[in-house]
């Protein structure tokens, strides 16, 4: 079994036992990776991100990646998730950091840092 961290983006192999305790984190951090329109079951599933690449690093950007964040994760609330926000700033150049605080079914919380890269 495999884990996606949140550091490098890439997968670490793990034990069993240890990647179903995060489960809820990479079901968020999938939701974020994959191309919206690109998974074959269903075309809703996946973020936009990929978009932004070639993009300005204007200030309307944080905007933007915080409405494609909350697009991407919207359909996680009512089956895995009681609740999810997204909070975005820009503290370095051409990276925009979201903060996602998931709320479980169970009532604990959980955050998890995250970036996009902006502008080329």
């Amino acid at each position: 079994m495999a884990a996606i961290t949140l550091d490098t983006r890439d997968y670490v192999l793990t034990s069993l036992d240890d990647a179903f305790t995060v489960d809820a984190v990479q079901s968020i951090l999938a939701r974020l990776n994959i191309h919206r329109g690109k998974y074959w079951r269903d075309p809703n599933l996946g973020s936009r991100f990929y978009t932004l690449r070639r993009s300005k690093d204007v200030p309307r950007m944080i905007a933007l990646v915080k409405q494609i964040a909350d697009e991407a994760l919207a359909g996680l609330v009512p089956s895995r998730l009681s609740s999810i926000t997204t909070v975005a700033s820009q503290t370095v150049k051409s990276r925009i950091d979201i903060q996602i605080d998931a709320v479980r079914l169970t009532g604990e919380k959980q955050t998890i840092q995250y970036f996009v890269p902006v502008g080329g």
